[in-house]
Order: structure tokens, then C-alpha cells, then sequence
């Protein structure tokens, strides 16, 4: 009767309701192409010589369809392993032009930050600072599409502090988003010719599919 389940799964027939639960309950990680094709991305991006030019990743794809869990899963597999965290997650936040987007990486690496503070200069200051003592590797920014939502010269700062975070300390950006970030990215060959990218498209269980 229990033929077609896996083994881990009919053990779990005779257990009682609450380990069933726990188990249905759980999360699955989903190791589909994809997901596979971005993980290995970035581990390149992690595992690379030093470099005065390092290459970006962008992580591209319609929303909702598991772009952060697979960013996530990777920063988390890092944490695991490494004696020293080199990839940090940044969640940026909504609202236009620099001053929003220096609040996000601050947060992210979980710096103070006091209240009603609005100078730009301090707010580069402090984060060179970070980005000097902590040396990250990778910086994934994720929903970064919200930082395409302000002036064009908004923009063209935000991937200004890109290139130099990349060039002065060594820092691939990660950037996870909507198709949007890649027609912004490729909008000047500067910025296009700085990042690979990795689709994540809509998916499907299917036979290359496999849960983890």
C-alpha cells in the first residue's frame, strides 16, 4: 500500500500525528535547475581570485517565484560552513535615490543607525567603514528592483556605488529582481558588460526536479 513513497516518507506512517505535522509543516527546499544554475553562479563569485574588476551576477525572474529562498539557501549554506561570514544579505528597501539605499546595506550588516540621520556623506562613510572591516565577498541585494523606482540620476548613483564597492573592496553584487533589473542593467553597456545572469523563470515538479 506504502510502495509508491519514498522510505523517509512511509516511515512516517507509523508515527503519530504530530511528527506528521511537523513534517508536512517543514520546509523543502527545491533543488530544480534553476536554482542549481544560480547556486553554482555564485559560488564561482565566492571561490574566484582577488580581482580590480570583479564580476556581478544578476538573479532575474517574475515575482514570486522563489528568487530570495534561493539567495537565502545559499547565504545560509555559506554561514554553515565558512569560519568568516563573506556573503551578506541586503534587503533593499523602497523609496528612491541613495540616503534609502545606504539604509539598506546598513541594515543588512546590522550597523546602528540614529534617528532622523539624512547626511549622505556620513552615510558613505560609515558604510566604507563596514565594508573595509568586514570584507565581504558577495553582497546579494535582494528585491533590488526598488531601487529602480526613483530619478534617473537616482539610478545612475546606485550603480555608480556598485562599481566602486566593486573595484576599492572587492565585492561582487548579487542583485535578485524582476526582469526590470536586467533592461536597467543592459540600458548602458557600462553596467551590462559587469554582470552575468541567471533567469529563474516559473517552474514545475517535474522528473528534473527534486526535493531536498
Amino acid at each position: 500500500m506504502a510502495d509508491h513513497l519514498l522510505p523517509s516518507t512511509s516511515a512516517l506512517l507509523d508515527a503519530d500525528a504530530a511528527a506528521r505535522m511537523a513534517h508536512i509543516r517543514a520546509p523543502r527546499w527545491i533543488g530544480h535547475p534553476g536554482a542549481s544554475r544560480a547556486h553554482d553562479a555564485m559560488r564561482q563569485l565566492l571561490e574566484r581570485p582577488p580581482s580590480l574588476r570583479p564580476r556581478g551576477l544578476l538573479l532575474a525572474g517574475p515575482y514570486h517565484n522563489g528568487k530570495t529562498m534561493i539567495a537565502e539557501r545559499f547565504a545560509v549554506e555559506h554561514l554553515r560552513r565558512a569560519d568568516r561570514q563573506r556573503v551578506w544579505m541586503i534587503q533593499t528597501r523602497e523609496g528612491a535615490g541613495l540616503s534609502h539605499f545606504y539604509a539598506s546595506i546598513l541594515s543588512g550588516l546590522r550597523a546602528p543607525q540614529a534617528v532622523g540621520w539624512r547626511s549622505l556623506s556620513r552615510a558613505s562613510e560609515q558604510v566604507d567603514h563596514l565594508l573595509d572591516s568586514l570584507k565581504p565577498r558577495l553582497l546579494i541585494f535582494d528585491e533590488f528592483h526598488s531601487a529602480l523606482r526613483g530619478r534617473r540620476q537616482d539610478v545612475k548613483a546606485i550603480f555608480s556605488f556598485l562599481r566602486r564597492i566593486a573595484r576599492v573592496h572587492d565585492i561582487s553584487p548579487v542583485l535578485v529582481g524582476e526582469i526590470a533589473v536586467y533592461d536597467a542593467l543592459h540600458d548602458t553597456e557600462e553596467m551590462g558588460s559587469r554582470f552575468d545572469t541567471v533567469a529563474v523563470p516559473r517552474w514545475g515538479f517535474d522528473e528534473v526536479s527534486r526535493c531536498r
